[in-house]
Order: structure tokens, then sequence, then C-alpha cells
């Protein structure tokens, strides 16, 4: 499997999309709300585009819940990551909403839900409520749960964003933040340690921050985060994916072919680029055809059909538990 993730355009393939798709070094398809309209329509379009690739490929959405929640209209709305932790009995609700949450991706032939958020607090603008909480033991608890859940259904889970996006107020879709904090390894990346340390992650996506105590490149092109510190300290042997290079925080990497090449060779496994076809293009013409077996281990087995899964009655009571969850938490803000 290629190394590079990206994006397509609308409801349905164009030709260009169909060329660049069958191109090797294409690894995964990452998708947004621009390309969904109902269920039947997004089954038809992964239908087209696995057919299109003849071989594997990741496809994959970030699905968190709250404000991050791609397929809205025929799914489940799902709470944002804090309405767990501040909810009476959120451990179980946490590990239905992640169960919930896989079950309908892998039902409609989606292999990963980037998810979940392991970012500390709620100042960050890119961060918010996708936080569960300011506490990192909390968030422990609260992601560990839903990692649980995902697990059940048979999702791999993907922590983000390493070594922790929250101490920053600048977000790093507009620009580049820097964390001056000399502290991050004990504080916000304890997280991450203590869940690599247990087995729940199988993916883990950077952030792009400059933490310029530790390195002055962003830690989604830094050898010094991927390959010391997350490889070689904490033993992560799962899947590193950049965030989306288009991102303005990704800027000081370079032009779109060298942040593809920086990003893979200070360690991550898959480089995304999104919203940016001539970028991507370029990420395209400037990666090596070099396949990525790791990439394997995150593809879905085999589930039922979103119509069999809404007759079970393990979805209707988790459809109903969150439901409700939602609802006290848009009361409860707004």
């Amino acid at each position: 499997m290629g190394p590079l993730m990206l994006d397509v355009s609308s409801y349905e393939l164009d030709a260009e999309e169909r060329e660049i798709i069958q191109h090797p070094t294409v690894g995964g398809i990452i998708f947004f709300a621009r390309n969904y309209d109902n269920r039947d329509q997004l089954r038809a379009l992964i239908k087209d585009i696995r057919q299109t690739a003849k071989r594997p490929l990741i496809i994959g959405v970030d699905q968190e819940g709250g404000r991050v929640q791609r397929f809205r209209e025929q799914f489940t709305l799902l709470p944002p990551a804090r309405a767990f932790a501040e909810s009476d009995n959120g451990l179980a609700l946490a590990t239905t909403g992640g169960w919930l949450m896989a079950a309908e991706l892998l039902a409609m032939d989606i292999d990963i839900s980037f998810a979940p958020v392991l970012d500390l607090g709620f100042d960050c603008k890119a961060i918010g409520d996708r936080a569960f909480s300011n506490n990192p033991a909390d968030i422990i608890r609260y992601a560990s749960a839903f990692i649980d859940g995902m697990a059940t259904a048979g999702m791999a889970a993907t922590g983000k964003h390493f070594p922790g996006h929250g101490g920053v107020i600048a977000d790093s879709h507009l620009e580049t933040p820097y964390d001056s904090r000399d502290n991050i390894k004990q504080h916000d990346m304890s997280v991450f340690s203590h869940l690599i340390s247990n087995n729940k992650l199988q993916g883990i996506m950077p952030a792009h921050v400059v933490f310029d105590a530790y390195d002055e490149r962003p830690a989604s092109g830094s050898e010094y985060w991927l390959k010391q510190v997350l490889r070689q300290d904490l033993g992560f042997n799962g899947v590193i994916f950049s965030d989306d290079l288009n991102m303005k925080g990704a800027d000081v990497l370079g032009n779109y072919s060298e942040r593809a090449i920086a990003a893979q060779q200070s360690g991550c496994d898959m480089v995304m680029l999104c919203n940016n076809r001539e970028g991507a293009v370029q990420a395209l013409d400037g990666l090596p055809q070099t396949q990525v077996p790791i990439l394997n281990s995150l593809l879905k087995q085999p589930t039922a059909e979103f119509s069999a899964l809404m007759q079970t009655r393990e979805w209707k009571h988790a459809q109903q538990a969150i439901s409700v969850l939602v609802d006290k938490w848009h009361n409860k803000n707004n």
C-alpha cells in the first residue's frame, strides 16, 4: 500500500481522480462533508473508489462527534468528547459512543475514523470541546473507554495530536503554533505514553506544532519526536499519519512535495494532503514509489451492511443512549 492519503472533490469521482487513485503511491482516501449526501450515494462512491484502485486502500474520515462529524444525516449524531467526561455514567457512554461511531462507519466499508482526540484542555481554537478533559488521568480513562468501544466494533484507534496540541491557542489549520513549555513529556504526552504502553493505539497523528524547547521543526515533520521519542522511547510500533500537510501549520516544511518528503523521512508511514489538488499531485510526483506494509493492519474486516446493523438490539440501545446524551449536551450549551 502506498504512503499518500488524499481526498476527492465531490459525490462522484472525476476523470483525474480515477487516474490519481490508480497511482501506486496512493494508499488512502479521506472523506469530508462535501463527499456525503446520503448513505446510498456514499456506498456507491466507496465501491467506485475500491473498484478503480483494484488494490487495498485505507478509507478514512474524521467522525469524532460534535463539530467534527463529516456524515450527519442518516448517521447517529455524536457528542463532542467533552460531553462524555461531563455526563453521568460517562465511561459507559464513552464505550457505547466509540462502538456506535465505529460500527456505523464499518458498515459503510470505511476502515477508520481518525479518533480519539487525546489533547489536553479546551482553550486551543483547533481543539475546544474535542478534548475529553483538561486532566491527563481523566483523558486516559475516557479515551480508553471510547477506544474499547471502537475495538469491539472492529476499528483501529488513531490518537491525535502527538505529543499534545492543547497547550497552544493558535489553530494549526491557519498558522504554525509554537509551544515553548519544557514539561510537555511529563504532562500532555503522558496520555499517549500510557495508552501506547497498554496497546490501545494502532495509529497516531502528530501535531503541526513546534515544541521549541525540544526541536525547531513541528512534530509532524520531526525525526526527534517521531523516530526518537515516539518509536524508540515510547516503543510505538503502529502507523504514524501526518496531519493534513495542506494546513498552514506545515508551511515551514516547504512546498507540497517537500512537505510530503519531509514528513515521510521524519517517520510518518502515511502522509496526508487534502483540499489542494495541485499540491496533492506535487506530493504524488515527489514521493518515492514505495509500499508500506504496516498500513494493511488498519484495513477493516467484513461487517454487516448498515441496514442490517440498524436491526440489531445493540445498535438500537446505543443509538438511543447517545442521542439522549447529545440532547442533554445541546440543552446545556445553548
